[in-house]
């Protein structure tokens, strides 16, 4: 059983990796949607949504090789108003948070 100085560490984790997924699929999601659209965009000449998903996906490539500090990022933001994480997270890194035992 989990003690509450260990609750909130627990919490930002399972959080951090949630987090983490779910943004990894929407990107790696829409990258495969525009791999098939990208011909089509040519084709019919649409500069400017050719521009818009060529822009997109350098920055989707970007978030998933930094995909922990991205999720960390809005795991902040996310539990910010939970005051018991709000402190747990004070001074904690990525390469923290991954330190953390895992628990069942």
């Amino acid at each position: 059983m989990l003690d509450l100085h260990t609750q909130p560490l627990e919490q930002i984790r399972r959080t951090h990796e949630r987090i983490a997924v779910i943004v990894g699929i929407f990107m790696a999601a829409a990258m495969s949607l525009y791999f098939f659209t990208f011909s089509d965009l040519i084709d019919k000449g649409a500069s400017l949504l050719l521009w818009l998903e060529l822009v997109t996906t350098i920055l989707f490539v970007f978030g998933l090789i930094f995909l922990k500090r991205l999720a960390f990022f809005i795991t902040r933001l996310m539990l910010g108003k939970n005051s018991a994480c709000r402190e747990a997270m004070k001074g904690m890194t990525v390469a923290d948070l991954e330190k953390l035992p895992r628990s069942v």
